[in-house]
């Protein structure tokens, strides 16, 4: 047997009980999978994208004098950038492959202009609709995340 010690006979003509294990690969294994563990944990913290949800109770949270509810809707049609007593239209630009595709471009200068007139401004609500990709809902956090608008909800469109 391999990693096991050659077994004596005992007078009755019967095998001893008594075995040793070579039990160094057992610990060689243990060890690679305890650094794997924990070098993965790291992983999960740095991909994570930070978004708070809707579907709990909200937080409570400080408000301050010049922010405003700011939602941007992901739509068939494009984005749709609201706040209370204004709307903007962000339509979707067709690629050269003849796809029409989120303007991400046109949605990172609207936001620069918001956080210029706003600088106190870090919430936003992004609303996707159901047809839409989790690509450009990842894009999109990430862009909102980008212009410095730090508290990201995603939140269902009702």
């Amino acid at each position: 047997m391999a990693g096991a010690a050659p077994q004596p006979h005992t007078k009755g003509g019967k095998k001893a009980l008594d075995a040793e294990i070579n039990l160094v690969p057992f610990i060689d294994l243990l060890s690679c999978c305890i650094s794997f563990l924990l070098i993965t944990a790291v992983w999960t913290q740095i991909a994570g994208l930070q978004v708070s949800s809707s579907g709990g109770p909200p937080e409570p949270q400080q408000k301050q004098e010049q922010t405003v509810d700011l939602k941007l809707l992901l739509t068939e049609k494009g984005y749709q950038l609201t706040m209370p007593g204004a709307a903007v239209e962000i339509p979707k630009v067709t690629s050269a492959g003849g796809q029409a595709a989120f303007d991400r471009r046109a949605l990172a200068e609207k936001l620069k202009t918001l956080k210029t007139s706003l600088p106190d401004q870090s919430a936003i609500t992004v609303q996707p609709e159901d047809a839409v990709a989790y690509d450009d809902l990842v894009n999109t956090v990430d862009i909102c995340l980008g212009e410095q608008l730090r508290n990201v909800t995603v939140a269902p469109l009702n």
